[in-house]
């Protein structure tokens, strides 16, 4: 009697111990976002999916739906993302020369340093702002996801990649191998 009551104990902690914390992280939805935010920054047009016609009413509220996919925004997110938009004007004759760099955790680098003492101080300026609105802008959309502090590395990752994709030709890119120039 007592051996099957200490069986029953025995499973019954088991089951407890066999807990398992799942974390949350929308991947896909933060690839869509990110590719949107820096086609949106880089002006780059992004392709159309056109999905054909129909009469039927779930379907066109679907295909609303889906229009309205990129919508992770607030006040803050899109104040950084004009912020940064104005400032990649200034930026894109540096990456073309090959003084900026792309690295794989989503921050920009100074490649090379350039001759004359006014363009590394402006190329110096130019870099801390766009790093500083690039910290800000995983943050708000980290929260605007529901995606908790601990996996903003992870965000920020998914936001390097479609910042090198996209970058100019000239550019710098980190990989896990070492530096490319595009």
């Amino acid at each position: 009697m007592k051996r099957k009551n200490f069986i029953w104990m025995f499973m019954v902690l088991f089951l407890y111990s066999c807990v398992t914390v799942n974390i949350y992280f929308p991947a896909k939805k933060a690839q869509k976002e990110a590719s949107a935010i820096v086609n949106e920054i880089r002006n780059n047009k992004m392709p159309k999916k056109t999905k054909p016609q129909s009469f039927n009413i779930f379907f066109i509220k679907k295909a609303y739906a889906a229009n309205r996919a990129f919508e992770v925004s607030n006040a803050k997110i899109k104040e950084i993302k004009k912020s940064m938009k104005k400032r990649f004007d200034t930026m894109k004759p540096y990456y073309i020369q090959g003084y900026l760099a792309e690295k794989s955790d989503g921050y920009l680098k100074i490649f090379k340093q350039p001759k004359s003492l006014k363009d590394k101080i402006t190329l110096k300026k130019l870099v801390y702002a766009e790093n500083n609105d690039r910290n800000a802008l995983y943050k708000e959309v980290a929260a605007a996801l529901g995606i908790k502090t601990s996996q903003i590395d992870r965000l920020r990752k998914i936001f390097a990649k479609q910042w090198q994709d996209t970058a100019p030709a000239g550019t710098y890119i980190q990989t896990n191998t070492g530096w490319i120039r595009k």
